[in-house]
């Protein structure tokens, strides 16, 4: 963690530093943070040997400047491998996070997360993948004056190497899923970044 000079981009302090090796390495989409608490939690994945592990992280950001190491919660997830997408809901204090069975099962699921236990509720179906395809990216834009999550997905066919994109919208409260439709009109979606503008 570190200050910038915003003109020249030059690095004026480093607060704290993380050994990747010890925490495993953070992966932007599945990250949270509360500022009205002051930390932050993410799920981290790392490679050990036959699998990827996961790992919950916690960090409090009332110890930056008087602690090096900031990270007060570090611990294996059994049987989460990684995990898509995290959205947190600061009214709720809960996350709706998506994640994938594995390789061969394919299907995107729909989970709450307690950010506070790192424990894991209500799984749900979001997204079927057909066999033979693969999901290459899910993005997640939260709307917390509407309840409702925007995931826009991407799978390909593993044959054909054919793309089709899709948006999808969810209660956060209840995990329905109010919308689905096939996208056509937006070229390299993967690549583009989203708001939400009120």
């Amino acid at each position: 963690m570190e200050e910038y000079n915003i003109t020249t981009l030059d690095v004026i302090r480093e607060y704290t530093r993380q050994d990747g090796e010890k925490y495993a390495f953070p992966d932007a989409s599945n990250s949270i943070f509360d500022y009205n608490e002051n930390w932050i939690v993410q799920v981290r994945a790392r490679d050990e040997g036959p699998t990827i592990n996961a790992y919950f992280v916690k960090m409090d950001l009332n110890l930056v400047g008087k602690k090096e190491d900031i990270v007060v919660e570090f611990h294996l997830l059994p049987n989460v491998h990684w995990l898509c997408t995290m959205t947190y809901d600061m009214k709720t204090k809960r996350v709706l996070a998506t994640w994938q069975y594995g390789s061969i099962n394919n299907n995107l699921v729909m989970l709450y997360m307690d950010p506070y236990t790192s424990e894991f509720s209500n799984v749900n179906l979001l997204f079927e993948t057909p066999d033979l395809w693969t999901v290459e990216f899910i993005k997640a834009i939260f709307d917390e004056r509407t309840r409702q999550i925007l995931f826009l997905i991407q799978h390909q066919s593993e044959e054909t190497f054919h793309v089709k994109n899709w948006m999808m919208f969810v209660e956060f409260d209840t995990m329905n899923v109010t919308g689905k439709k096939q996208v056509k009109t937006i070229p390299e979606m993967a690549d583009w970044e989203y708001f939400i503008l009120q």
